[in-house]
């Protein structure tokens, strides 16, 4: 009974893990642009690392690809970026001044042919908001914690 508590505790806190994403990708034609960032999710007033991967169904394109990022909020240009990578990678650091929806948006060329995928979506949180969320999940800890104790403590009594 014990070891079926435990196992469906341990399911519980891996459901967030099945839900996190390690990037996302937008389709260009036949070209696929990723976006990878870290932290996962941006916080306003601290620094976000991102990585774009420019790839097809052989891997990341190898050739020139020539381009402008730019990042927009609300209908208003944040930020502009022109590129020219030629390892399909292109790396941006980037600070957000504001919490809210970002979109990053994506105009490259590869040869003759423009490229034009969807825009990428990023919620940017306010730090205060994140701090709130690990004192549940701290608290939540606890809770189960001393559950899973008084459990396993009534058991050992009940073998005795």
């Amino acid at each position: 009974m014990i070891k079926n508590i435990i196992i469906f505790i341990i399911f519980i806190l891996l459901i967030p893990l099945a839900y996190s994403d390690g990037g996302c990708i937008k389709i260009a034609d036949d070209i696929l642009v990723q976006l990878s960032s870290a932290p996962e999710v941006p916080r306003a007033h601290q620094q976000v690392s991102y990585l774009f991967s420019f790839g097809n169904k052989q891997g990341l394109i190898n050739r020139e690809i020539n381009g402008t990022l730019k990042i927009v909020k609300s209908d208003q240009t944040i930020f502009t970026k022109s590129f020219k990578i030629k390892d399909g990678i292109l790396e941006l650091k980037h600070i957000y001044e504001n919490p809210g929806m970002y979109e990053i948006f994506f105009d490259f060329q590869i040869g003759n042919k423009n490229y034009k995928p969807e825009d990428f979506l990023v919620e940017v949180i306010d730090v205060n908001n994140d701090l709130m969320k690990n004192l549940i999940y701290f608290i939540a800890g606890i809770i189960i914690g001393i559950v899973l104790m008084k459990l396993v403590i009534k058991k050992n009594k009940i073998k005795k």
